[in-house]
């Protein structure tokens, strides 16, 4: 259990940080991705995540919810549920909240558990003009990126000193 929810949080994890290659470990090599417009291969979703999400500034995904039912030794069906923010450009720009869940059907290999099957399901997306008068100046904080030069994966990738 804990290795899939693992696996469900480095999807969240390679998406915000726009990781393609921490993205592609997240499934099996031909595991197929169903929006309910077409399945379409792996590489393919991942390639529309490159696309796309440069575009995006600011976005978080974040699973709550998970039902994992294992169906043999080496096979789940895992049902999550996602909430992602993300701001998009325009005049106003957007906050764009969706509310989706994740069927997934994971299979163990020489890799561990990875997805071998996404079903996405949209439950519900709402779009929030973001008012520039409620956007803070940061004062100095860090603030987050959508790449490998954000602070959390700099710390994490070299972490302080211990006391």
């Amino acid at each position: 259990r804990l290795q899939i929810e693992e696996q469900l949080y480095l999807y969240c994890r390679a998406i915000d940080r726009i990781d393609m290659a921490l993205l592609a470990s997240v499934f099996h090599p031909d595991a197929i991705i169903d929006k309910g417009d077409g399945a379409v291969p792996v590489a393919d979703f991942i390639a529309t995540v490159a696309a796309r999400h440069p575009g995006v500034p600011r976005a978080s995904h974040m699973v709550a919810n998970h039902l994992i039912e294992f169906t043999a030794a080496d096979t789940a069906f895992v049902e999550s549920w996602c909430l992602a923010v993300e701001q998009h450009r325009g005049t106003p720009a957007v906050d764009r909240i969706y509310r989706v869940r994740y069927g997934d059907s994971f299979a163990r290999g020489d890799g561990g558990w990875r997805i071998a099957h996404r079903s996405f399901v949209v439950d519900h997306v709402l779009n929030a003009p973001v008012d520039p008068a409620l956007i803070l100046d940061m004062g100095g904080r860090h603030e987050g990126r959508r790449d490998l030069d954000d602070v959390i994966e700099r710390l994490r990738r070299s972490p302080p000193a211990q006391p």
